[in-house]
């Protein structure tokens, strides 16, 4: 069952961060939240809700709103789409980005889950680029190029973080 679910994260993750960068353009941005929350319940449902992956999904989201939305409130990163853009704060499509990525984080990802330099890679060389997709997508804009290296660092330290806290729930 370990690849099956694997192989629907990868593929729910995808989905879902597509249709939460693109539908923030199209004017629908809570289509793809609403996609994300079927992918997690679709998840929970296959791994018996496992009360693990429910509080780092949880953990996820928080760690989203709060880095995310010190991005928009310092000016940095504009998003697109959302209510919660008018306060500065990170609207529901990038949170839902944050929760479908902790799920991939779990099992796709589970063998660089105790190789914390390798995460760090992952999450400093990953982060900015899928924040310079949604640029190219329209979703977000940049303001400034540093603000990839503060991305770089911050997604740096968080996916060793999360693994970190993955591993002692186990």
């Amino acid at each position: 069952m370990i690849n099956y679910i694997k192989i629907y994260d990868i593929i729910g993750f995808k989905i879902c961060w597509l249709l939460c960068a693109f539908c923030s353009v199209w004017g629908n941005p809570y289509l793809g939240p609403i996609a994300t929350i079927v992918f997690i319940l679709l998840h929970l449902f296959i791994v018996k809700f496992n009360k693990r992956d429910i509080k780092i999904v949880g953990i996820a989201i928080i760690c989203g709103l709060i880095i995310d939305s010190l991005f928009s409130i310092f000016g940095f990163i504009d998003y697109k789409g959302g209510i919660l853009i008018v306060y500065n704060l990170a609207p529901l499509w990038i949170l839902s980005m944050w929760a479908g990525f902790s799920l991939t984080m779990l099992y796709a990802l589970d063998s660089i889950k105790t190789r914390y330099f390798i995460s760090f890679l992952f999450g400093f060389i990953g982060g900015p680029l899928s924040y310079s997709a949604g640029v190219k997508i329209g979703s977000l804009s940049i303001t400034t190029n540093f603000t990839y290296v503060l991305l770089a660092i911050a997604w740096g330290i968080v996916v060793p973080l999360l693994f970190k806290y993955i591993n002692s729930s186990e």
